[in-house]
């Protein structure tokens, strides 16, 4: 558990605090299973641990590491995570994974939107998602981040779709980018909100037959964390 893993788990911790962290590869998903992540944990920290289950307690697990300097020691003894540093000790009692089985989560979720076709690709910058998120404090009245091509235009905008005043408050970014296809999906701003801020390529998948949209969002900074994000009906 260096540094880098508690700091990346930590961005995460806005999209769900319970989990099982695993070695090499930890998936995770929401409340609402509206979202979920992928993280290769390998290709932060390579030393393994055996399974870690956090029941509403991934906050209180990283915060007890952040207590500790970056030479501290840790011993995995069962269910417990034993910690040290200089004239610190601590001891962590883990949740029981058999009792977390919704959160027993497989990588497949991921290789199957993998799989599905890509209608469009954006690169989605820190710098957009700043701004939007920035935008959501001004517009608090819409509640909605609408992602749409029309006639080769793609945009990100702040909306409120259920809403028919024409005169509505708006806050768009259009982005340079192609589209196999005409769409106007949305995904809740507090969804939008819990995206780690960073750049990433945005592909917004569709499959045909289930006439059903999914954004998958794939960090640059860092291959192996991947974000499903579900799309409202």
């Amino acid at each position: 558990m260096n540094k880098q893993l508690v700091d990346t788990l930590s961005q995460l911790n806005t999209i769900t605090n319970t989990l099982i962290l695993k070695h090499p590869i930890t998936v995770a998903a929401s409340e609402a299973k509206d979202i979920y992540v992928h993280l290769d944990v390998s290709e932060i920290d390579e030393n393994s641990f055996p399974d870690i289950g956090l029941n509403g307690n991934l906050g209180n697990y990283l915060n007890l590491f952040k207590l500790f300097d970056e030479n501290r020691t840790v011993n995995y003894n069962g269910d417990t995570i034993e910690i040290s540093s200089d004239k610190i000790t601590s001891s962590y009692i883990s949740d029981n994974i058999a009792l977390m089985e919704s959160y027993n989560i497989s990588p497949d979720q991921f290789d199957k939107t993998e799989q599905v076709p890509t209608v469009c690709t954006i690169d989605l910058a820190v710098d957009d998602i700043k701004k939007l998120k920035s935008a959501t404090g001004v517009f608090k009245d819409l509640s909605e981040i609408i992602f749409k091509c029309k006639d080769s235009e793609v945009s990100l905008s702040l909306g409120a779709t259920s809403k028919f005043n024409a005169r509505d408050n708006s806050y768009k970014i259009t982005k340079d980018s192609t589209s196999s296809k005409d769409f106007e999906i949305k995904i809740p701003v507090e969804n939008f909100k819990k995206i780690p801020e960073s750049d990433y390529t945005l592909e917004i998948k569709y499959n045909e037959s289930r006439d059903a949209y999914r954004l998958l969002l794939k960090n640059k900074a860092l291959s192996g964390l991947k974000l499903i994000l579900s799309v409202i009906k």
